[in-house]
């Protein structure tokens, strides 16, 4: 009895090997977590605020009470749902190379989902951008790949270790090429 390979992502074909899997860099999701640190620390400040430097007390009863008490627990439910939003945005977004093609999987929302694909001999252009301090620091940038179709080229926004990625993809669709090529019965063309 044949032993079936294990399947990293749903959609992997059988005879299909994994070359990578990528998530944005860590420092994209760091950055959703300052952020919500920052909303959670902001309503604490204002009362702070309200209480020592404008001397106002805040009411521990009455209608009052109740209505900062409704409004600040929204608040916090808001906060914490936008961070679920982005957690699973972040999660969820998936590169995948594989010895075939290339999958991108791009949640646009809790409930809405892209996925493409492109077959890897298709690829004609790969280029790797790194802009700014925090992304050369970081070293994190996209990958943009084209193809000779008439649609949008690829993108992997965010993605660590971009001039890696780039080599793998190219290296990855050479060799896709130079399989195909053999397939067909033509040696691939050399430069």
């Amino acid at each position: 009895m044949k032993k079936r390979a294990r399947k990293l992502f749903p959609g992997q074909r059988d005879e299909e090997h994994v070359v990578f899997m990528l998530r944005p860099h860590w420092f994209i999701f760091l950055r959703q977590i300052l952020q919500l640190t920052l909303f959670n620390i902001l309503p604490i400040l204002i009362f702070a605020f309200i209480y020592y430097v404008v001397g106002w007390e805040i009411p521990t009863e009455g209608v009052l009470y109740v209505i900062m008490v409704m409004l600040t627990g929204l608040y916090y439910l808001g906060a914490w749902l936008a961070y679920f939003h982005s957690f699973a945005d972040y999660h969820l977004d998936l590169w995948i190379l594989t010895d075939q093609r290339i999958v991108d999987i791009e949640q646009k929302g809790l409930f809405d989902r892209v996925i493409s694909e492109l077959n890897v001999v298709k690829v004609q252009d790969v280029t790797s951008e790194v802009h700014g301090h925090l992304q050369t620091f970081f070293d994190y940038g996209n990958v943009y790949i084209q193809t000779s179709a008439e649609t949008q080229r690829f993108v992997f926004q965010n993605v660590p270790r971009p001039e890696e990625v780039t080599r793998l993809i190219v290296k990855t669709s050479d060799a896709a090429g130079k399989r195909h090529a053999q397939a067909v019965g033509h040696e691939p063309d050399t430069v």
